[in-house]
């Protein structure tokens, strides 16, 4: 065991924190209102502070927020998590709980004619910048594509001046000429809120105390526009990020939050870990003494706990590796937990390493590698794959089934061949667009005729020929042929369609944390009592995140040192920073398996950084 700076014989005092809660109110002052920013680390009980500072709220200033037609807003970053919230908020109508796209549609949703003009705008900048290519550009198919991409994007700008109320779906599926896509949301609300005083007064009037969780994960964007507010709006508009910034994960949050925060911010810090045992909480100090040095404290009454790292060649068989691990550490620990899968949690650091493990990488890995789709790719919201998932596969799963009425009940809800207006234009009798309808299922359900699994692209052309399902303009696109010079978009869309249906299946599943596999991503917030972490550069085969550099079994690139040397995010603070994430998940244990060719490089890093003793490294 490493030499312990914590333990059960120190004198702590499990209420060191108590105090934070009070600084938080005292924010709401009425003669000296504060802004403020609540560091608060893994297991610290951020949420829990959070929901003791809405309670104090609502009972200090919930009637007369009420009385004025005010609320309070809470954003966070999952639809989980806000249903958590305002289920222990009970509900109430005083709070606005809401994801990020959620929360700013509901800001601007009211403006349609702004909405209109901005949208204007930008399509015609969009229309500018491709005829100055088009004027530039080689001809060839590249110049038809471009030239098609201006007809198309014309034709929206004509579209626009129909529209009365532009529509927008922060959850899923935003393909017609008259929805707005989640960029766009984003793009359009923080410029109101940034350009437009009257748009920051509408925020100022309608949520006077805003208040943001994981903020460390929230758009740049948003926490700039915000930040702008606040300064404009000193003393009538209360911003309070909960957060660690230690635990951003996604690059589309602020990098270096914590150095944007203004000086006259309140900055409360909670230092207890109620989550971990003992030996778990000195794993995180230490990995995270090479990013801030930040520490925390384990709770007088926390158990030892056990922590290991495992090494293992990046050729061997991962489920042998693994589930020999978990036997070793069913003996270790004395926990027969170990000893079934379903009772420890596995920790994928890298969504490629859950697509090659569950059988959906020919679908992931072109949409991942283009960089293109980010956030839409990890919660399932790629229109042409919810689609896909929302609407044709349990529509498969229904025929196949022969569950007719469910089989009628998708078509009624979700087919443009059965919506009320197909049926009240009475285009042919009733019989007859009925049997239109049939005939789209039977001419899909054919493709898995003699057990064949058709392709994503098959099935996308399917519901495309016969208008089962709307899957908007993009689709003729993905549809085609590549050619020279075409968008990267479409090109990573097009090859991850040419994946098995069966794929498509899998990926839903793993989305919608339906399996046994999942990522840091996927579980932060949560905790587990037994958790194998699994880093693997080889299965993982990402560019943001590197497992060997960090424990040293592979050189920095020219790149790295000079990233460092300018102050930059590095691969390696990235992957330090998933590596935090995914061991404070652990309760109990924690098993950390590495794979890798250099096994006494990784040994001797895990030991110099003080991570592991020698006795808690086992060399497979």
């Amino acid at each position: 065991m490493a030499d312990s700076t914590l333990t059960k014989n120190d004198s702590i005092d499990n209420h060191i924190d108590d105090h934070v809660d009070q600084e938080i109110q005292d924010c709401f002052s009425v003669e000296h209102p504060k802004c403020f920013f609540v560091f608060a680390g893994a297991g610290s009980g951020k949420t829990r502070s959070l929901i003791n500072t809405l309670t104090f709220l609502d009972k200090d200033r919930g009637e007369s927020l009420a009385m004025n037609g005010k609320q309070i807003a809470v954003i966070t970053y999952t639809n989980a998590a806000c249903d958590e919230i305002s289920r222990r908020l009970q509900y109430k109508p005083i709070f606005s709980v809401s994801t990020i796209h959620s929360f700013l549609w509901e800001l601007i949703k009211s403006y349609q004619a702004d909405i209109k003009e901005w949208v204007r705008r930008s399509v015609k900048a969009e229309i500018s910048e491709l005829e100055e290519k088009q004027l530039k550009g080689r001809g060839g198919k590249a110049g038809e594509k471009r030239a098609e991409d201006i007809r198309r994007k014309k034709e929206r700008l004509e579209k626009i001046e129909t529209v009365k109320k532009f529509s927008y779906n922060p959850n899923g599926d935003n393909v017609g000429f008259d929805s707005l896509s989640h960029s766009e949301v984003i793009k359009m609300s923080t410029n109101f809120i940034m350009a437009e005083p009257t748009m920051q007064n509408i925020l100022v009037a309608k949520y006077p105390i805003l208040l943001i969780d994981e903020s460390q994960d929230t758009k740049k964007e948003l926490i700039d526009a915000l930040l702008d507010v606040c300064k404009k709006h000193e003393g009538k508009f209360i911003v309070g990020m909960f957060g660690d910034t230690m635990q951003r994960i996604y690059n589309d949050g602020k990098e270096n939050l914590a150095g944007c925060i203004p000086d006259n911010w309140a900055k409360p810090t909670k230092v207890m870990n109620h989550r971990s045992a003992t030996r778990i909480v000195e794993l995180a100090n230490a990995i995270r003494s090479t990013v801030d040095n930040q520490k925390q404290k384990a709770r007088s009454d926390a158990d030892a706990g056990m922590v290991r790292l495992f090494i293992a060649p990046s050729t061997a068989e991962k489920d042998s590796v693994e589930e020999k691990v978990a036997q070793i550490m069913a003996v270790d620990t004395g926990d027969d937990g170990w000893k079934d899968k379903a009772t420890y949690k596995s920790l994928i650091l890298e969504h490629h390493m859950a697509a090659s493990r569950f059988g959906f990488s020919n679908l992931y890995t072109p949409l991942n590698d283009s960089g293109k789709f980010d956030t839409a790719l990890r919660d399932g919201s790629i229109a042409e794959l919810s689609i896909l998932a929302k609407m044709v596969l349990p529509l498969v799963k229904a025929y196949q089934e022969k569950n007719d009425f469910e089989v009628a009940k998708i078509i009624r809800k979700h087919s443009p061949l059965l919506d009320r207006k197909t049926l009240a234009a009475k285009i042919g009798s009733q019989s007859q667009i009925l049997q239109n309808a049939e005939n789209a299922v039977e001419s899909l359900m054919e493709l898995w005729t003699d057990n064949k699994i058709p392709s994503c692209s098959d099935v996308l052309r399917s519901i495309r020929d016969t208008g089962l399902f709307e899957i908007g303009s993009r689709a003729d696109d993905l549809l085609a042929e590549q050619y020279e010079g075409e968008n990267q978009k479409i090109i990573a869309l097009r090859t991850a369609l040419l994946a098995s249906f069966s794929e498509l299946e899998r990926y839903s599943l793993y989305v919608t944390d339906n399996t046994r596999f999942a990522t840091h991503q996927g579980v932060k917030g949560l905790e587990f009592p037994r958790v194998m972490v699994i880093m693997d550069d080889a299965q993982a085969r990402g560019f943001l995140f590197s497992y060997e550099k960090l424990f040293g079994a592979k050189a920095k690139t020219d790149t790295d040192l000079k990233n460092e040397r300018e102050g930059k995010d590095t691969g390696i603070t990235r992957t330090a920073r998933l590596f935090y994430v995914a061991c404070t998940r652990a309760q109990d244990s924690l098993a950390v398996v590495a794979y890798t060719e250099d096994a006494n490089s990784v040994k001797n890093t895990a030991l110099s950084n003080n991570w592991f003793a020698e006795n808690e490294i086992t060399i497979l």
